[in-house]
């Protein structure tokens, strides 16, 4: 990950498994978004804020040998203890206080569940479209998470969630995450100049015990202090949810994941936008 505001910090010592799981769970959503743009065999690939080196490792298989991957994150522990690929460059870099990286364009710039932390989103959007190669895409996935209602008195397992829930999105927005970035993606593309732009959203049942809920469950004990320090909600209520959801009788929705990529026009003839 990247950005100093950036809540989940890889010291933590579960923090390679949370975003294992947050990996485990949206796998097959984030294969279906990078299928969608099409990644050819001898691409080049840039993966910002890789974390732990799952979508880095996919890219990987996709360009294959003849292709070139940058996993790019502030703190690489975790993707040094990745087995990657040998054509998958770990490259420690924080994309905020750095800037982009000088003098390298990507067929495919990638960014899971970055943005939305940032509260410097908008100029390192930019550079990432600038890291675009002309004809190349940029592939940005976030949750949309509503405003959080306010709280009432929970009387099931999913209303306990939920108030969790909207506690832990309280708290990432005093960092300054927007989790509604997702919902904006988009047009946020688009108003780079972007062509073909398009979007899938993607979502499912959390269950007690899956790869899901365990994120889920990683995420409320990392952000249990702060929550309860801001009475976001009962120390009671975190500590029976905490429970819940290593129940394999727990299930709740979960908020949805929203992926979206535009493509950077090549240019035309006398340096002229093609189409």
């Amino acid at each position: 990950m990247t950005g100093n505001t950036y809540t989940f910090g890889a010291e933590w010592d579960e923090e390679r498994e949370r975003l294992g799981r947050l990996a485990q769970f949206w796998a097959a959503a984030t294969e279906r978004a990078v299928r969608a743009v099409g990644v050819r065999p001898g691409a080049s690939c840039l993966d910002v804020g890789a974390g732990g080196g799952e979508v880095s490792g996919l890219l990987a298989g996709l360009v294959g040998e003849r292709g070139r991957v940058v996993a790019l994150d502030r703190d690489v522990r975790h993707l040094r203890a990745a087995d990657l690929p040998a054509h998958v460059e770990v490259r420690e870099h924080d994309i905020v206080a750095d800037g982009p990286p000088v003098g390298e364009r990507f067929d495919l710039v990638h960014a899971r569940m970055v943005l939305s932390h940032l509260p410097e989103r908008a100029e390192v959007l930019d550079g990432l479209v600038e890291l675009c190669a002309p004809g190349g895409c940029v592939l940005l996935s976030e949750f949309d998470v509503d405003r959080p209602a306010p709280p009432t008195a929970p009387r099931t397992s999913a209303e306990r969630f939920q108030l969790v829930h909207d506690a832990v999105v309280a708290v990432l927005g005093g960092h300054g995450c927007d989790g509604r970035f997702g919902h904006w993606m988009p047009s946020a593309l688009a108003a780079r100049g972007l062509t073909d732009v398009d979007a899938v959203v993607d979502g499912g049942a959390i269950r007690g015990g899956t790869p899901a809920a365990e994120f889920y469950r990683l995420t409320f004990r990392r952000l249990r202090e702060p929550i309860l320090a801001q009475g976001l909600a009962p120390a009671e209520v975190v500590e029976q949810v905490l429970a819940e959801l290593a129940d394999p009788g727990f299930v709740t929705l979960s908020v949805p994941l929203v992926s979206a990529w535009g493509r950077r026009p090549a240019p035309g003839p006398a340096g002229r936008s093609a189409g």
